[in-house]
């Protein structure tokens, strides 16, 4: 039974698989930030605002990022 916590890049080869771990290791060495937003509207009235932001990085890198400043 072939590991399920895998991701395989689109095109790439079998032996290029990229784990979970990995991601989440970059992710949290570099950090991300998360931005969305949707407007609901009715009759071309804008009713609701929803906003999103996110980040996502370790507290190491974050304090990296505030000590430059």
């Amino acid at each position: 039974m072939k590991n399920q916590n895998v991701i395989t890049l689109a095109g790439a080869d079998s032996e290029s698989d990229i784990s979970l771990l990995d991601i989440l290791d970059h992710v949290l060495n570099a950090g991300v930030v998360i931005q969305g937003s949707m407007v609901i509207s009715l009759a071309g009235v804008d009713l609701i605002y929803l906003g999103l932001s996110a980040v996502l990085t370790s507290v190491e890198t974050a304090l990296k990022h505030v000590e430059k400043e």
